[in-house]
């Protein structure tokens, strides 16, 4: 079933692997066939390309490559896609990364580089869409964590950085709601994607690593990028349009055994 009609414009961040690759097909199936999706790795994100095609060859794919953080690339991304497109409906700051380090490290690099990928390249991003968004009656989904609400050790920033975005995200709420822009946050829990891998994990334990947190999640699996894609795609439908200002846990249960086990 279709959820969008062919006319709305939606910007990915983060489009060439893991949930964002799954969320700009996903957007396809539902109907979406204009999409500006970025990434790093100019590859990937032809792979994305090409899996959105083979879901509908009548769909209009713009790569934006390059490194969010880079000077004039969030900038490069709106030009683009308004040059090619002229609107935009739908921007998913789906961009995150994390770096293992304990809060006594000297360095200030991991939190410095956690934060500007998974909240100021975020804010950014929004603060230039926004005056599209006004004119389309557009939307944001923010892509957080249940590390926003519950500590891991040694991932301090990363939970701080996604708390932090989840307040960002209901700001937006705030101050855009009247101007018809809606604004909700996804909060996954374990999701079997490469992000441990770029993490810096050693292929090795990559497997024990998702084994155990199967045992721990009560459903019994860990999540897939399509779960969080169809949650992703239903935030920016209108099948969800009066739900603002929300950030939305999708995580098995794995926050319930955190508090109660």
């Amino acid at each position: 079933m279709k959820l969008f009609s062919d006319e709305k414009v939606v910007i990915i961040t983060g489009a060439s692997s893991g949930i964002g690759q799954d969320t700009a097909v996903k957007f396809v199936e539902k109907g979406i066939t204009k999409l500006s999706l970025s990434g790093r790795n100019a590859e990937a994100l032809e792979k994305t390309k090409q899996d959105c095609l083979a879901v509908n060859k009548d769909a209009e794919v713009l790569l934006v490559q390059g490194d969010l953080q880079a000077d004039g690339v969030c900038e490069n991304i709106v030009k683009e896609t308004i040059d090619k497109f002229g609107q935009i409906d739908i921007l998913f700051n789906n961009a995150g990364m994390s770096v293992g380090a304990p809060l006594v490290d000297p360095s200030m690099d991991s939190y410095e580089t956690v934060f500007d990928i998974n909240l100021k390249m975020a804010v950014k991003l929004t603060k230039l869409c926004i005056p599209y968004l006004r004119l389309t009656k557009g939307n944001i989904v923010n892509n957080s964590s249940v590390l926003a609400t519950n500590p891991v050790p040694n991932h301090a920033f990363y939970c701080m950085s996604k708390a932090a975005l989840d307040m960002f995200t209901r700001c937006i709420t705030i101050e855009e709601g009247k101007n018809g822009i809606r604004a909700n946050s996804i909060s996954p829990g374990v999701v079997e994607t490469n992000f441990v891998e770029r993490m810096g994990l050693p292929k090795e334990v990559v497997e024990p690593y998702w084994d155990n947190l199967r045992k721990l999640t009560p459903l019994g699996r860990n999540g897939t990028g399509e779960d969080v894609a169809k949650l992703v795609v239903f935030l920016a439908s209108d099948e969800a349009n009066f739900l603002n200002g929300s950030s939305v846990l999708q995580d098995g249960g794995l926050a319930c055994r955190n508090v109660w086990q």
